[in-house]
């Protein structure tokens, strides 16, 4: 990979060039023509005469060299005479090493050995300095240096030219071509208007590998519209056009300006730019066939060449036509929308992602507010609904900000809420070439389906399972609208796909445009537009796709009985509520339907959905999802069940009245059935144990389940027992014979495999049986070879785990959370490396046994509100990969064991009888333990002075702390604050915390001595503070000392601010009079659940310390 050719920062310089000479040699020929040439090309040069009388001429001559980009250093006959220019000299050199000046020799009228070697002229006039200065040897030596050193850079020679005009014509060409190198697009004159720019183009610059100059490389920019590409591109080429190339071309646009004026006027321009309207050689050029002349000039220069807006490869083919083979180092960079134009002949490509928060707001504020201006809180508010909608888009940020600037906050109201229902024109003209350039009528509807039904992310898989209508158009549609940029990848997740707002909002824009009348398009999700054709029954063959948000309801609607009767190709209905108790409006249906929906329907989801059954014509082979959410249907019928060869997904949870579902056995492709809260529900597992592609089962609170409660040994079993020994007592033999084949028949569980499977599904990930009866877990779901996720949560009778639970070698995360009759954890005899998160908290349990450190895995453990817990056990410092451990309200626990080394995050709030913390680890990041009212002393693993506790540390109301701790804990808080100022200061886009989490809070009252301006406390809470301005400032530390009137402790806050944490300076905030700063503070914290303000009458504070961090302090 190439080394990065930006630099940290660019020195602002005055001068393009220092002319340095011999006045009576050149000054009134040479040097004067040279400076008129030079100024003739808005080249700015200095020559000495431009010094002020009454300079001090040595001072000034080398703060004008520093100031110089290049210095041209003309050597000539009685040069070495002027002890003045062998100074200059020698700062240029100076300024050579130490800045990385350009300096360029000019022989003029004098040989570079002769100069190299101080013979001739030169010698004559060294014997004389030698002579002058026999008591300053040391610096005619440096001063032979100098020239010798000089002598040895490459350099022009006049001897080498016929002409002076020619001379001067090759030195002002060699200035233009170095300049631009200097100057390194110097990111600086940016700052402001390009946000994210720097860090995007080290990175397009690694992948151009500039440095190897041995290949040709082709690099792709690939994104949506208005992403940034352009921008990139052009920031790119006027950083390196110049500076590393012989030859270069930026053509913009290249889609429009080749629609427009075809192929053959782009080739013209790009030709014109590689070599310089170099008329006679262009006119030589053809269409489709190359001309071998201009192809041997091509591969003998250097060139770049960025081609922007490629929208096909054929446009890329016709302008290369013929010219595909370009000198050594040469380098193309491709805009484009369309990823397979990149994929065919680039070596890389740099996908360019939307801005972060921060930078969005920013580049939104400078075009709504102006470069130096702050938006009221307000227009703060407002500006930060704009800033979600773009969602990183900086044309759209650009473009609101233009559009929103000066207007009053009135009118940006009415702009959102516009912006909501209708996309602003200049954006939706930019984003909707992406979509006109699809050339498929399939894809384009793909694309419409996914706009209109997918509201968050997807897989591929599940897009194809809901889009292929038979013919497998969806896979290559699906890649189609990727490589064209109108969905992406979810994050850094490469198995899930989204689709950017501003693209989904340019979708329904075209649906909107299909009809003037919404019955006659194909899709419908306006609230207004979905209830007047459900109410009016003016539903149409047209309508593919319906959304219906209840929430958003304004009103009841009584639908028409025949209001899906027309509706022949409806692929997709979803009437839904996701804010289940915002329902104030329902939609009814007091004649039931008549006729239901067409066999093209794929997925079906109502929420609420009123009948107590499911019309008798309802045919859904063709569905896929089934979703009745909080529905009132009593029992899912066998003409429904009959056919559903293609259902994956079935969600009838909190469908109260449901008793019965029939049996599943024609639906073979299920995944998922949720069934939670089916409170009625008593019989479903001979439904379900034949579906061998079942992951997702969850009976959470079924607790009627008659079969449940047999598979857990609460009824049935026990009952086949007693019949059995009553008809021993009575000898009644044929009894006998027949309770001994029923033990049989009703106790396949403890059997083996086999018969196991035929409860649960073998193929199951995820099984929740949370708020159920059952009084053991189901030995058949001990044996799920893929089980991941089990969740017994608030199973109240629930007493006991069986030892067989360490079989499940694929779990993951285990809830036993709130199990009340819980006593007893089970040994684990055989390690379990892949649970890594268990819940506890709120079981009965009173201790953990030693083999829990088979649990190998384990990352996280929560034992919260454990009251029976007095000890944990010692091994528990071998769970190496266990990073979090919540121990809150475990009131009984009187010690801690040490830890394991790698724990982040303890959490041992409200352990009232803890007296000791003994070996905390080293790489705690946030330790809680407030309300430990018995807590003396805290030790560390390390040898360190201070706490080893990265982002906060509580100990509210820790009144026994020993002094040594306390020291322990204040060393620490300090060294943490200024670690993670630094770490900010330093990396401001990459926090090391975010900064309303590091706040840490001890029993006290003194201010530590660090805190530098201490002042008492006003009614507002205002530190005073002297400060002189320094741009070294990097943030500032706070502590607070305060007395809180429920507990009648007195307790020490500290948090820490750093300069540009809330995206500006944070000094720009404070009032400013004279030299004295002040600023108020207002922290709240969270006490007994209710968010108390400081300076309260609940708490007051006493003082408040700051202290003004700067660089050189966290050096």
């Amino acid at each position: 990979m190439a080394s990065s050719p930006f630099s940290s920062a660019v020195e602002e310089k005055r001068y393009d060039v220092f002319l340095s000479f011999r006045g009576e040699d050149t000054r009134n020929r040479f040097a004067t023509s040279l400076y008129r040439a030079l100024h003739e090309k808005q080249i700015l040069a200095f020559m000495d005469h431009r010094l002020r009388r009454g300079d001090e001429i040595a001072p000034a001559l080398r703060k004008t060299i520093d100031e110089s980009v290049i210095s041209v250093v003309i050597f000539s006959g009685n040069y070495a005479t002027s002890t003045w220019c062998l100074d200059e000299l020698v700062h240029v050199l100076e300024c050579k090493k130490r800045n990385g000046m350009i300096v360029m020799p000019i022989f003029y009228g004098v040989e570079p050995s002769v100069v190299r070697k101080q013979e001739g002229s030169y010698e004559v006039a060294f014997a004389k300095l030698e002579e002058r200065f026999k008591d300053r040897m040391k610096k005619v030596l440096q001063w032979r240096d100098a020239l010798a050193e000089a002598a040895n850079l490459c350099g022009l020679a006049s001897k080498d030219f016929r002409f002076e005009d020619q001379l001067i014509k090759k030195i002002v060409e060699d200035v233009l071509l170095e300049l631009p190198k200097y100057s390194l697009w110097n990111i600086e004159h940016c700052k402001g208007r390009l946000f994210a720019i720097q860090e995007r183009m080290e990175i397009l610059v690694n992948l151009l590998d500039i440095e190897c100059s041995t290949d040709v490389r082709i690099v792709g920019i690939w994104g949506m519209g208005g992403i940034g590409k352009t921008t990139l591109a052009s920031a790119v080429f006027q950083r390196l056009s110049y500076s590393h190339f012989e030859g270069c071309s930026y053509l913009w646009n290249v889609r429009q300006e080749y629609e427009n004026f075809g192929p053959n006027n782009l080739r013209k321009k790009l030709l014109t730019q590689l070599f310089n309207n170099e008329d006679a050689l262009i006119s030589m050029d053809t269409p489709f066939v190359g001309s071998p002349f201009i192809q041997d000039r091509l591969r003998r220069k250097k060139v770049l060449i960025v081609l922007d807006d490629v929208d096909s490869s054929v446009q890329l083919e016709t302008l290369l036509e013929g010219y595909n083979q370009l000198a050594p180092g040469s380098r193309i960079i491709i805009t484009s929308r369309n990823k397979q134009v990149l994929v065919k002949v680039a070596d890389g490509i740099y996908k360019v992602k939307g801005l972060n928060y921060t930078e969005s707001l920013k580049l939104f504020h400078l075009h709504a507010f102006g470069r130096n201006s702050y938006p009221t809180e307000y227009y703060e508010t407002l500006s930060n609904r704009v800033t979600s909608y773009a969602n990183g888009n900086p044309l759209a940020l650009k473009v609101l900000g233009s559009f929103l600037n000066s207007r009053s906050e009135g009118e940006w109201e009415s702009a959102l809420r516009k912006l909501e229902r209708v996309p602003n024109n200049d954006i939706l003209k930019v984003l909707r070439i992406s979509y006109e350039g699809l050339d498929d009528e399939g894809i384009k509807n793909i694309f419409l389906d996914i706009t209109c039904f997918f509201d968050a992310s997807f897989t591929r898989e599940y897009a194809e399972s809901m889009l292929d209508g038979g013919d497998s158009s969806a896979k290559i549609g699906i890649s189609v609208l990727f490589e064209k940029s109108l969905i992406e990848y979810y994050h850094e997740d490469k198995t899930r796909f989204r689709m950017h707002d501003l693209i989904k909002q340019m979708g329904w824009s075209i649906v909107s445009d299909e009809h003037k009348r919404p019955e006659n398009r194909t899709r419908l999700r306006d609230i207004y537009d979905v209830c007047n054709v459900l109410e009016k029954n003016m539903g149409s063959a047209s309508i593919e796709v319906i959304l219906l948000d209840l929430s958003e309801m304004k009103r009841d609607v009584k639908i028409s009985p025949a209001a899906f009767s027309k509706m022949c190709n409806l692929r997709f209905l979803k009437i839904y509520c996701d804010k289940i108790y915002s329902e104030k409006f329902k939609l009814y249906l007091p004649r039931g339907l008549e006729s239901f929906f067409s066999n093209e329907l794929r997925y079906f989801q109502w929420d609420f959905y009123p009948l107590e059954s499911l019309p008798s014509d309802f045919t859904p082979e063709n569905l896929v999802e089934l979703i009745l959410r909080r529905s009132h249907l009593k029992q899912l019928e066998n003409h429904v069940v009959k056919s559903l060869p293609k259902l994956k997904k079935m969600d009838l949870s909190n469908s109260k009245l449901l008793t019965r579902i029939a049996d599943l056995s024609q639906a073979p492709n299920l995944e998922s059935i949720n069934l939670e809260g089916c409170i009625s529900l008593f019989h479903v597992l001979s439904s379900v144990q034949n579906l061998h592609k079942l992951t997702y089962l969850n009976l959470s609170g079924c607790n009627k389940l008659s079969d449940l409660a047999e598979l857990s040994g609460r009824r049935g079993h026990l009952d086949i027992v007693k019949n059995l020994l009553n008809n021993i007592c009575h000898l009644n033999f044929t009894l006998l014979t027949s309770s001994i084949t029923g033990l049989i028949t009703n106790f396949p569980l403890h059997s083996s495999s086999s018969n196991i499977s035929l409860i649960f599904p073998m193929n199951l990930t995820s099984l929740n049986l949370s708020e159920t009866t059952i009084e053991e877990v189901p030995s058949s779901a001990c044996c799920l070879p893929h089980l991941q996720t089990l969740d017994l949560h608030c199973c109240g009778k629930l007493k006991g785990l069986s030892t067989r639970i360490c079989k499940l070698k694929s779990l993951q995360f285990m809830n036993l959370g709130e199990c009340s009759s819980l006593e007893e954890f089970p040994e684990f005899l055989e390690p379990m490396e892949h649970l890594t998160f268990l819940v506890l908290s709120g079981a009965a349990i009173k201790k953990l046994p030693q083999s829990i450190e088979n649990l190998i895995g384990l990352t996280s453990l929560v034992i919260t509100d454990c009251k029976g817990i007095e000890y944990l056990p010692n091994n528990l410092c071998k769970l190496i990969l266990l990073v979090a451990l919540n121990l809150d309200n475990c009131s009984k626990l009187q010690t801690l064991p040490p830890c394991p080394l790698g724990l982040n995050y303890l959490n041992i709030s409200h352990c009232e009888r803890l007296k000791l913390i003994e070996e905390l680890p080293p790489n705690l990041i946030d330790l809680d333990a407030r309300q430990c009212t018995s807590l003396e002393t805290i030790s560390s693993q390390t040898n360190k002075s201070y706490l080893m506790v990265g982002v906060g540390l509580k100990l509210d109301n820790c009144s026994k702390l020993d002094q040594n701790t306390h020291n322990f804990v204040v060393n620490g808080v300090i060294f943490w604050m200024f670690r993670a100022t630094s770490h900010e200061y330093n990396n401001p886009f990459e926090p090391v915390y975010s900064e309303e989490n590091f706040c840490s809070c001890y029993p006290g009252d003194e201010i530590p001595n660090q805190f530098s301006h201490q002042t008492k406390v006003d009614a507002n809470a205002a530190v005073y503070i002297n400060y002189e301005i320094d741009d070294g400032q990097a943030g500032r530390h706070a502590c607070m000392s305060l007395g809180e009137a429920e507990i009648k402790l007195d307790h020490v806050l500290m948090w820490y601010s750093t300069k540009d944490g809330d995206g500006r300076n944070w000094l720009t905030t404070c009032s400013s009079e004279d030299t004295k700063v002040s600023f108020n503070v207002w922290p709240s914290f969270c006490s007994a659940c209710e968010f108390v303000e400081l300076g309260s009458d609940y708490c007051k504070i006493k003082k408040c310390g700051i202290r003004l961090v700067y660089e050189n302090d966290l050096e």
